[in-house]
């Protein structure tokens, strides 16, 4: 039974620190804790806007194509597809954060995972 705590521990950590993997990876390179944040924050909005961007395009495209077939549908789907996405980032991105158990980086890692997350949409959505 003594070996359960650290196996937990182990756990979390290696669970924590893959899900963090990229764009903390990318950051924490860079130096101290505030060139870290700062970096996160700059990757973000990078993130967030090549993520409007292409939301925009594809929202354009779904709408025509309602328009060329008539029937409406696409455009409704890809409006319910950024809400989930939204909703399960967040959600995702909590988790990560809270399998930092002592506390020490579980923002970074939220931020972290939050820029990975939408970069990936970013991708999914473009293709």
């Amino acid at each position: 039974m003594k070996w359960i705590g650290p196996m937990i521990g182990a756990c979390a950590c290696v669970a924590a620190m893959s899900a963090g993997a990229g764009a903390l990876d990318e950051c924490n390179i860079r130096g101290d804790r505030a060139t870290v944040t700062r970096c996160l924050a700059d990757a973000d909005a990078e993130a967030q806007a090549a993520l409007l961007k292409s939301e925009g395009t594809a929202a354009k495209l779904a709408r025509e194509v309602d328009t060329a077939t008539g029937r409406p549908g696409a455009a409704a789907a890809f409006a319910r597809s950024m809400r989930a996405f939204a909703d399960y980032r967040k959600a995702q991105c909590e988790f990560v954060k809270a399998m930092y158990a002592s506390g020490s980086g579980a923002e970074l890692a939220m931020q972290g995972c939050m820029v990975d997350m939408t970069r990936r949409r970013v991708r999914d959505v473009q293709n």
